[in-house]
């Protein structure tokens, strides 16, 4: 047990750490003059270097063990807040988002599958760490911008250099692990889609339509179309931070449900509703409706770890969890990519309503496949 509570306070850290670079790094970069367009192809880039170092991370992980990931995460930490610490042209703020998504790549490839090991496979687990990740990362988001008025930009990047610290420290205390050597034909059938079931395959392009509807609300948007809309730094901050504790909450509480399909069809319908709402409105009805999207979000995450536990080969959790979210995350660097583009043309409107467009085909498909 001592060894699981390592693993959640290294989430918990790090969500921290992710929840303030979520709000300060697209203020930071908005204040240095980096254009929208620019920023959306800079953050584009971290979803992709994340799940290509996830994929090989995790499949290497099923053979050489995973504390040497956890001790990466630690390290990739301390370098991506002292790059973003120096950081003012596109090209450093590119060079701050690859080594930030390592650094996440790192992480995720073995939480979960980890956890799932020490916990003798049950999914609860997963969504104890989900709700764990949300309300770090919403403590994080509701004191980004407060550091950032009393620290400054460069200030704020130096606390979260020392929270990767811990990090690192945490993880050299991790007990190593030998589960065998490399094995280049074993990892292979990990990754042979040829051995993966029909169902697995089909949720692979579920997730990729998940990702392309989040990262339409994801990385830098949300963040600059409260800064569009009137908000302050501070006030971005606690309304981002308030919805991923609402979040958090709502994974908790839905957390004991058996009822997965009804929840995903329930939640996909909030989630689309929500966001078509979003584009037309302003100031505090946004930020009530990014509340309630909260909730939403809370709901849904049931379902989305359910999925990943339920299809996952137990001899290979970390590589399937990875092939997964590779769809995931392939799709999120797309959108966001298209996202900035989307903005400077139409406005905030455009890929709010696309993403809720996106979803709808994720939850109806999700549900019907659920079904057998």
């Amino acid at each position: 047990m001592a060894q699981v509570k390592n693993v959640l306070l290294i989430q918990v850290l790090n969500s921290f750490v992710g929840g303030i670079l979520g709000v300060a790094v697209p203020l930071m970069m908005k204040a240095r003059n980096v254009d929208v367009v620019l920023i959306g192809f800079v953050f584009a880039s971290m979803p992709l270097i994340m799940q290509l170092g996830r994929m090989f991370f995790a499949t290497v992980s099923d053979f050489w063990g995973r504390k040497l990931f956890f001790v990466s995460n630690g390290m990739l930490g301390v370098i991506s807040g002292l790059i973003y610490y120096a950081a003012h042209s596109p090209l450093e703020f590119l060079f701050g988002k690859v080594m930030e998504g390592t650094k996440e790549g790192s992480l995720w490839a073995v939480n979960r599958a980890y956890l799932l090991e020490k916990n003798g496979g049950h999914w609860r687990i997963l969504v104890y760490l989900r709700t764990v990740a949300y309300v770090a990362y919403a403590l994080g988001s509701l004191i980004a911008g407060f550091l950032i008025v009393w620290f400054l930009f460069e200030g704020t990047m130096l606390t979260c250099t020392l929270l990767s610290v811990f990090v690192l420290l945490l993880a050299l205390l991790l007990a190593a692990e030998k589960r065998g050597q490399f094995n280049m034909a074993k990892a292979l059938r990990f990754l042979d889609f040829r051995k993966k079931t029909r169902v697995f395959k089909i949720f692979l392009v579920l997730f990729f339509v998940m990702g392309v509807s989040f990262g339409f609300v994801g990385g830098y948007v949300v963040t600059l179309f409260l800064d569009e809309v009137g908000f302050n730094v501070e006030e971005i901050g606690l309304i981002l931070g308030i919805e991923i504790l609402v979040a958090g909450l709502f994974s908790y509480l839905f957390a004991k449900t058996t009822r997965m399909r009804e929840l995903t069809l329930l939640s996909g319908i909030l989630f689309s509703i929500t966001l078509f709402l979003l584009g037309f409105t302003g100031w505090i009805l946004a930020a009530a409706l990014l509340i309630l999207f909260g909730v939403v979000q809370g709901m849904a995450s049931i379902g989305q770890e359910g999925i990943l536990s339920i299809i996952s080969d137990k001899e290979s959790y970390g590589t399937d969890i990875g092939l997964l979210m590779m769809g995931l995350h392939l799709g999120e660097a797309f959108s966001l990519a298209l996202s900035g583009v989307l903005i400077a043309l139409w406005g905030f409107a455009a890929p709010f309503m696309l993403a809720a467009s996106m979803y709808a085909i994720f939850y109806v498909g999700t549900y019907m496949l659920l079904k057998e």
